[in-house]
């Protein structure tokens, strides 16, 4: 499963450090001293992980057709939550530019649910590892399904925290 990580380690790197620093530094975006205590700090904060998110984005396209362990069905995983990312960022852009800050927060929210689902993704890869003695599915078979699973997980917890939030009912 290494072995394209190991044949492509700038691309490895170019998507796991931007990814690293996005994971520790996006969680202070939502802390409210931040937000209104140090407004310059949050906007640049802000462009460096938009800027930042979008390498994540772009590398993990990148990877996701170049050397997926899951074949096609995780390239397309790939292919749907890193371009799902990018419409999350933009639309965050787009509304904090127009002073709609309730709607950049709900982009960012998905947006950090889409960065975050990786590590959902994990333990999921895990439960296929632990019981493929019995299902006899190989990381190529169950890779592709793992990354759906997380993914789609994380994108369904977003969207009941944001609906909880502003009261609204899901639709």
């Amino acid at each position: 499963m290494d072995v394209g990580f190991a044949q492509h380690p700038l691309l490895t790197i170019m998507h796991i450090t931007p990814g690293l620093l996005f994971m520790l530094f996006s969680p202070f975006q939502f802390v409210e001293r931040i937000r209104q205590g140090r407004p310059r700090l949050h906007r640049w904060m802000g462009r460096f992980l938009l800027v930042d998110g979008g390498i994540v984005a772009i590398s993990a396209l990148w990877m996701g057709f170049i050397m997926p362990i899951g074949g096609p069905n995780e390239s397309a995983a790939i292919a749907v939550f890193a371009s799902l990312f990018l419409f999350a960022l933009w639309n965050a852009f787009r509304h904090i530019r127009r002073c709609e800050f309730a709607e950049h927060r709900e982009w960012m929210i998905r947006g950090f649910a889409l960065a975050l689902a990786v590590s959902t993704v994990r333990p999921i890869v895990g439960v296929f590892f632990a019981t493929s003695r019995f299902t006899h599915l190989t990381p190529h078979e169950f890779f592709g399904t793992a990354f759906w699973l997380g993914f789609t997980l994380q994108l369904i917890a977003a969207e009941v925290y944001i609906r909880r939030r502003s009261g609204s009912a899901l639709a």
